[in-house]
């Protein structure tokens, strides 16, 4: 239980951390219209699928952090 919620805390915050990462991108630069309900979906995206990764190396390390411990 805590494991899953430590994982779901986790993955909200890196993708919050993506989210603030991503708020100086110059985003007309690579879109037409930065204020289209798609661009902002885009930023979304854009914001979870890093999040996602950040998560998932976090998530790996503690996993192997973990298995590494019974060896010491």
């Amino acid at each position: 239980m805590l494991n899953t919620v430590l994982s779901l805390f986790i993955y909200i915050a890196a993708i919050y951390v993506a989210w603030w990462a991503l708020m100086p991108v110059k985003w007309d630069k690579l879109l037409n219209q930065v204020k289209s309900p798609q661009a902002a979906v885009l930023r979304v995206l854009v914001a979870v699928v890093f999040g996602s990764l950040i998560a998932q190396f976090f998530l790996e390390y503690i996993r192997l952090a973990q298995a590494l411990a019974p060896l010491q």
